[in-house]
Order: structure tokens, then sequence, then C-alpha cells
């Protein structure tokens, strides 16, 4: 596949993941998971609501949402402060969340924190946020990564910044499924199954550059998207901007992303 084939596959099956009446939280960083929550939202799942970077159910392409605030004015029903989202988040009133981290492990314990570099220095990401309070309250969370190498999926990560397994006192089960761009892994107590490759992947390259350890019950290929889902992709994510997220088609969406200001 080239890279625009795997942003389009990851982007409709993290879309798959939103049910109908989920309140979505996406982040301006994440223009992936925001192309996932729109197409869901315009086909599957049209009772979902989003939240984006406090703007409620914005009727917007990626590209308006990525402008900022003063873009949405005219798209939104209302407008959230950050305070009162993580509010819902608490009381659960939020039920989904997208989350990359910089590493994810077999147990979905996620690394938003620091990693050391190749010269043994520590190189720093972007931080915390509210990587560890999501992951142990929210009813559903779901990690993907757009750069599947061991490197990223470590045996494990090289900082806890939140940890998998969700809270037992809470009734959540933290991170349930983890989506990169060459595969789908099923997270659990027992650590990850591989729910299935995407179309051109082999089970034993994809083994090779994953850093951890995950079962294998049968080999499925993800399905691909469906016309409708395509539809909806190229309604909400005119210029592709989902592809500032993947290494291979960063600086040409970037461009795009320019020209469109």
């Amino acid at each position: 596949m080239t890279g625009s084939e795997r942003a389009a596959l990851m982007a409709c099956r993290l879309a798959r993941e939103v049910r109908d009446g989920d309140v979505v939280g996406v982040g301006l960083g994440t223009p992936l998971a925001l192309a996932a929550a729109l197409v869901a939202r315009a086909t599957h799942a049209r009772r979902s609501h989003l939240l984006v970077a406090g703007a409620l159910s914005p009727t917007a392409t990626v590209t308006s949402c990525l402008r900022g605030a003063a873009a949405l004015e005219g798209a939104t029903a209302a407008f959230v402060p950050h305070v009162l989202t993580m509010e819902m988040a608490e009381r659960r009133a939020m039920t989904l969340q997208f989350l990359r981290p910089g590493q994810i492990d077999g147990h979905g314990n996620a690394n938003t924190s620091r990693v050391v570099s190749r010269d043994g220095g520590v190189r720093r990401l972007p931080g915390g946020l509210a990587t560890a309070d999501v992951l142990r309250i929210l009813p559903r969370v779901i990690l993907y990564h757009t750069d599947h190498r061991r490197r990223s999926l470590p045996e494990r990560v090289t900082f806890v910044t939140g940890a998998g397994g969700g809270d037992r006192l809470a009734g959540t089960l933290g991170p349930t499924r983890l989506i990169t761009d060459r595969a789908v892994f099923e997270l659990g107590p027992g650590g990850a199954r591989l729910e299935s490759l995407h179309p051109g992947e082999e089970l034993e390259l994809v083994r090779r550059d994953t850093g951890f350890r995950f079962a294998v019950r049968d080999v499925h290929f993800t399905v691909a998207p469906t016309e409708a889902e395509l539809a909806a992709l190229e309604r909400f994510d005119p210029d592709a901007l989902r592809e500032l997220e993947l290494p291979g088609t960063r600086v040409k969406a970037a461009e795009r992303l320019a020209a469109s200001r």
C-alpha cells in the first residue's frame, strides 16, 4: 500500500471503533483521529458527538478544524471550556478517546514523556497532558500509532506516562485496541493479540518489527474501507490532512495545509 492508502485505511478502521451515541474527544494534534470521528458520524454512528478542541460536534472539514477556533465559530453549536471537558471525562460523559503516544507496549502502557535517542541522550515528547487520567477513567480508549517499528512498540515503554489495564474499582478497561499502520491488536489482561494484518502485510515481518510479544489465533486481514467510508473521508478531509501523521506523507500534507491558509 502507498502511504495515502495506509492513512485512509487507518482512518476508516479507527472510525469503526465509534459507536452510535458515543461522545468522542479529539485534539487538533491528531487529524487522523479527527477524520475518523467525522467519518463515523457520517456513516454508521450518526448519533455520535465530537468534542474537537472544545468545539461541540462541528459541521466542518478537518482543514477548517486545524485552522483553530475562529474558523469553527459558524460551524459549531457551542464551545466547551477545557476544564469542563476534563470534568466530562471524569464523570464519563465522554465515552471514547483516540490517543497516539510516542511509545506503546503490549499491555497498553503509553509513553508521551521521553525516550532515549540513538546517541544515548534523552528526547522529550509532548508530555502527559491528561494521558494518565484518560487511560484510567474513560470507558473506552483506542491507541494508535502511524510508524510500526520496534522503537515505537517496545517490549516495555521507556517511561509510563499512562498505565494500561484500566481501573478495577472504577470499572474501566483501559486501552482495548491498538491500531497501527500495519496491523490491529486487541489489548487485554493477558497482553496483546493480533486481530488483523493490513492488506499486503506478512505475519513474520510484523512480528519482527514489533518489540512486544503478541498472541496469534487466526490470521485475518483488515477489511478495506467501504465506498461510503471513502466518500465521507473525501467529504470531511478533502485535503487528506490525515496524512500529516504518517512519516512518509507528512511533508506533502503540511504543504497542503499551508496552502489552504
